[in-house]
């Protein structure tokens, strides 16, 4: 790596996944062959990728929690993307510590994890500073390095791809309506269209609800966002006091598909925390969804 270059480090192994090199790829491996025999989860993720294989770009749902709870949610999501021919990444996530001044990215340098280094997208990152988005769009490393929702992916996909793609980091703080679609806009006008790209935008459902409350309120968010209608979103959300994390990032994936003409939505999986450890009294969701 050249001297001077941006480098974000890895700040969240061992807290939100493994610490090390072979924890990390013995814990994918392991959620990937949970796939492989389980006959319901395979055959639906085997039926998905016959639709998609001709699409150019695609978006996808995918939680942001520690491994042990929402890793085999997540594996649901990449374990389809690994059969996509797709070295392009944007991941889209919320901002958890409210210091970033509205959309945040790094338009250059690279990405490290325990398992190497990722080159962040710079074509992307100039389309998006330089076409009339700079005063939307802003470079802000600092929000990005404290924040560990868009870290937790890039195991996952250097287990799938290695270190051979590259990605963009966007951090989005802002979550009303207005804003997702203004970044969705933006996103349809800047990526490549000629090329393959996936949009993977990270957010956690319900927290800290009884188990039996949180699968009820999901269900009926979910079912907006598989109809992908986000006025029904957000008056869902609002009528049921939820508490996503990143709702607003939810809306910018939703207008993004259907801007790419997108306008389908399939539900891959969906477990509560109450799910694996079996503590009902107080759990979180987490929901994998796919836009094609």
């Amino acid at each position: 790596m050249r001297e001077g270059v941006a480098l974000r480090e890895h700040h969240f192994n061992g807290i939100y996944y493994p610490k090390y090199y072979s924890e990390i790829l013995s814990t994918i491996k392991k959620f990937f062959y949970q796939i492989e025999v389980s006959n319901k989860d395979k055959e639906l993720l085997d039926t998905v990728a016959k639709f998609i294989k001709c699409k150019k770009i695609l978006t996808f749902l995918v939680p942001h929690g520690s491994y042990c709870y929402s890793g085999y949610v997540s594996s649901f999501v990449y374990y389809l993307i690994n059969m996509i021919e797709c070295n392009n990444f944007i991941i889209l996530s919320p901002d958890h510590n409210g210091t970033s001044p509205g959309i945040s990215i790094m338009d250059k340098g690279f990405w490290r994890t325990p398992l190497g280094n990722i080159s962040i997208n710079e074509d992307l990152g100039w389309e998006l500073l330089n076409n009339n988005f700079k005063d939307f769009i802003h470079v802000d490393p600092f929000s990005l390095t404290i924040d560990h929702a868009i870290e937790t992916q890039l195991p996952f996909l250097q287990y799938i791809k290695r270190n051979g793609f590259k990605f963009m980091p966007i951090l989005q703080r802002a979550q009303d309506k207005n804003t997702s679609i203004k970044l969705a806009e933006i996103l349809c006008s800047a990526v490549p269209k000629e090329e393959n790209v996936i949009l993977l935008v990270t957010s956690n459902f319900s927290h800290y609800l009884r188990y039996d409350e949180c699968y009820r309120k999901d269900k009926n968010l979910i079912s907006d966002i598989l109809s992908m209608n986000i006025d029904s979103f957000y008056k869902t959300l609002e009528e049921n006091v939820m508490t996503l994390c990143g709702f607003g990032c939810i809306a910018s994936a939703m207008e993004f598909s259907k801007g790419m003409k997108n306008i389908d939505a399939i539900l891959l999986k969906y477990l509560t925390s109450g799910d694996i450890d079996g503590n009902r009294s107080s759990v979180v969701g987490y929901s994998s969804i796919m836009m094609l």
